[in-house]
């Protein structure tokens, strides 16, 4: 039994061994920095070839390197603590004598320490980065050790410092931990607030894993809890949070599904119109619904099935919930969505499309301008319904709209339509057949209107490209 063990080691080492090397390749070819990549690329070599004592050196080398490379990018980001030592190494660069020479390396034997400070690694990883900066002077300084007791690193070694200096920093873009959370807490209650893409690109995008999870933790718990904050709405921010947590959860399913297990039986206990809204909020995601019990689904579509469709006006949260009427997962979840959206008034019906634009309101869509019984009520259909889910408009969809627009005189002679026409014309110019489409409107409109010119939509009439032969 012993021996048959000792041989299906023996016959798995070098699999096990080719495994690891193409595992530290992989992460060799992602280090962050083209200025470092070729530095790592030689530490690897040396360690392929059997070099133990060069692939620490250069290892270390490396390290510097990236950590100085991170400084400047953060002090071109207003870090205080990382300025002073990127200009230290600035007055030594392209300088060869003494003082510079002196210069760096104060900054090397403080270079971790900085790195902590900044919130580049923490204090494990400074550890571990540090018995890399001691094992480098054991190596290229022989002299420190006994008197003929030469240090002789193995290629274990130099592996483990190849990949915690990877894992800590090399792979890594310019992040930090805790300022990283401050910075996305202040984005969320700036009144100038910038939507998904900037955050999850300027925050999610640069930071390492554990400080991945703590922005998801802050914003699944700020989106499904309304949590208070001095000096800001809760709702607001709250709405905020859940754009944040829809962009997140574009590039990280698995750890958004987590943050939300972990607070959906918080929600559980929060007041009926807190749990309606985080439902309104973040109940296009699937992940949400994955994480959420029967008790919640029945709840929500109770209070679906009792919204009035006569009103002539709903709440904010009646309209974020029948929005939701988009998703079609979602209908099949809450079975009362469809049906009272299309029992829906005209002006409630496009306030819940412009919510939640999408092609399943697309059809809908001409019916509601013919309906249009009111200049005002056919530029409130226009701009929250129409103009909404252009980019979901096929050329016969476009068609028939504006077959509906030309024959009723109150989407017509509106007064905000022909502005109407115009950003939708631009939103639709690239559907093969449009321009065809946008000429017989404006021609109609003309011919209906010939001593109105405002209402012959001249503007989109002469954007439109010169007619082909036989049209």
């Amino acid at each position: 039994m012993v021996l048959s063990r000792l041989a299906n080691i023996r016959s798995c080492s070098p699999g096990r061994k080719r495994a690891e090397v193409i595992n530290l390749e992989e992460r060799v070819a992602a280090c962050w920095s083209p200025e470092v990549r070729p530095l790592i690329a030689e530490t690897h070599r040396c360690y392929a070839t059997g070099s133990a004592r060069a692939a620490i050196v250069l290892t270390w080398t490396a390290v510097c390197a990236d950590v100085i490379e991170k400084l400047r990018r953060l002090a071109e980001d207003g870090e205080g603590e990382a300025k002073p030592v990127v200009e230290k190494v600035e007055k030594a660069q392209g300088k060869v004598d003494r003082a510079a020479i002196k210069t760096m390396q104060e900054v090397e034997i403080s270079l971790l320490d900085t790195a902590l400070t900044v919130q580049l690694i923490d204090a494990v990883q400074h550890r571990k980065l540090d018995q890399l900066r001691l094992d480098r002077n054991l190596c290229a300084h022989p002299s420190l050790s006994p008197l003929g007791d030469i240090f002789a690193p193995s290629l274990d070694d130099a592996r483990a410092h190849l990949a915690v200096a990877l894992d800590a920093l090399l792979v890594h873009v310019p992040s930090q931990g805790r300022r990283v959370v401050d910075r996305i807490r202040a984005l969320l209650a700036d009144t100038a607030f910038i939507g998904e893409d900037f955050i999850a690109q300027t925050s999610f995008d640069r930071v390492k894993p554990a400080v991945r999870r703590r922005l998801v933790n802050l914003v699944v718990k700020h989106a499904l809890l309304e949590v208070g904050v001095e000096d800001f709405n809760a709702k607001e921010l709250a709405d905020r949070a859940a754009v944040c947590v829809t962009a997140f959860a574009r590039r990280d399913r698995g750890l958004v599904r987590s943050e939300l297990s972990h607070f959906v039986q918080d929600l559980s206990a929060k007041p009926t119109d807190v749990q309606l809204r985080a439902v309104g909020r973040l109940g296009h995601l699937d992940l949400f619904w994955e994480t959420t019990d029967n008790v919640l689904r029945d709840q929500v579509n109770g209070v679906i099935a009792g919204i009035d469709p006569s009103a002539s006006s709903l709440t904010s949260e009646h309209l974020s919930l029948l929005s939701l009427v988009a998703v079609d997962d979602v209908r099949a979840l809450l079975p009362a969505l469809d049906a009272t959206f299309r029992q829906l008034a005209l002006l409630p019906k496009a306030a819940v499309i412009g919510r939640h634009p999408g092609r399943y309101f697309v059809p809908q869509l001409a019916p509601m301008l013919q309906e249009a019984w009111s200049y005002r009520t056919a530029e409130a259909v226009c701009q929250d319904a129409v103009l909404t889910c252009a980019s979901f408009l096929t050329t016969e969809d476009l068609t028939a709209l504006l077959h509906a627009w030309i024959d009723n005189d109150q989407c017509r002679v509106a007064s905000k339509m022909p502005e109407h026409a115009l950003a939708l014309y631009r939103a639709t110019a690239r559907l093969p057949g449009a321009a065809e489409a946008w000429r017989n409107f404006t021609t109609q409109a003309k011919e209906l209107s010939p001593d109105w010119e405002y209402y012959q939509y001249t503007e989109v009439a002469a954007l439109l490209p010169p007619p082909t032969a036989g049209q």
